[in-house]
């Protein structure tokens, strides 16, 4: 069965009433949730980004953060949470380097979504992320 991989972005508009694909993050969400069996994961670097993104455009306020709590580990939570093996950091390096450019500006997080993607045969990357195209599926 292949799977759905979540991106930062898409995790962070779901909880940030702020953020301007809020509303979009929310339809995709029912849209995953109603017609998607396939499971649904982000490794470890997508919780460890998405909670400094929250931190860092919420000034540390940690009222707001906990908003984050119930989608990670709560009654909210529709993903697994997934480790990457340390024998994997030095493959998405190399993809870091093949795809990132002036163009392009990857993360080493986004590298490690896109080498999930082709080591797990992913289905889609939930992303609002316009740098994975021409790479991967890309739900946005």
């Amino acid at each position: 069965m292949k799977l759905i991989l979540l991106d930062t972005g898409f995790l962070f508009a779901l909880k940030s009433e702020k953020d301007k694909r809020h509303i979009r993050a929310n339809q995709i969400l029912d849209l995953l949730l109603e017609k998607y069996n396939e499971p649904k994961l982000i490794p470890y670097l997508i919780l460890n980004e998405t909670i400094t993104l929250a931190i860092s455009r919420y000034n540390g306020n940690m009222d707001y953060v906990k908003n984050y709590y119930s989608l990670f580990w709560g009654d909210e939570c529709f993903f697994k949470i997934i480790k990457i093996e340390q024998e994997a950091y030095q493959q998405i390096y190399k993809i870091l380097e093949k795809y990132c450019n002036k163009k392009r500006k990857l993360s080493f997080t986004d590298a490690s979504l896109i080498y999930l993607y082709k080591e797990l045969h992913a289905k889609y990357i939930v992303s609002f992320d316009g740098h994975f195209d021409n790479i991967v599926n890309r739900v946005f």
